[in-house]
């Protein structure tokens, strides 16, 4: 009879630690990093507004993502038409302060912009009409939990500030 109430008592216990991870995390846990599904919901929405907070009215959305901070973003992206384009990126990481590395290349340019993650406003960077061109954000090493979020979109000439291309650079 023992027997059977410590098989009984182990079984109970086993249950309950097995369950335990699936109760709904405490407003406290996770505060302010990118852990929990609220707190990757958080991260996505800063990041949301940050890119929404420099877009200019002419935009016109091409493509957009995210990925996360520990697989790093590679992608080619077309520039057709006659309208210039905006490369926007946000990022927010559960260990802050966290910066990653844009890279920007199209052809033999290529450029390089440090992107802080938090920020208010999202990073914008021109990149005028033409061949295709290529954003590469490395994997974060040590694995950082984060995300980055991006837009790619055509705006109207006379919403582009200050350089046209951000790819080969402006001269004062």
């Amino acid at each position: 009879m023992r027997a059977h109430r410590t098989l009984a008592l182990i079984g109970a216990l086993t249950v309950a630690v097995l369950t335990a991870g699936c109760s709904e995390p405490s407003a406290e846990a996770g505060h302010g990093g990118t852990g929990g599904k609220g707190d990757a919901e958080t991260a996505m929405q800063r990041a949301t507004r940050a890119l929404n907070s420099v877009e200019p009215e002419s935009a016109a959305r091409e493509d957009a993502g995210t990925a996360s901070l520990s697989a790093g973003l590679d992608g080619t992206f077309t520039a057709r038409g006659d309208r210039p384009y905006t490369f926007d990126i946000a990022c927010q990481a559960a260990a802050e302060p966290h910066t990653v590395v844009l890279t920007l290349a199209r052809g033999a340019a290529e450029s390089e912009w440090e992107v802080e993650c938090g920020d208010r406003e999202a990073d914008q960077f021109n990149i005028p009409a033409g061949a295709p061109f290529t954003a590469t954000v490395e994997p974060a090493k040590p694995v950082v939990d984060g995300l980055v979020l991006w837009r790619l979109n055509t705006v109207a000439p006379e919403d582009v500030v200050d350089c046209a291309d951000d790819i080969t650079g402006c001269e004062s």
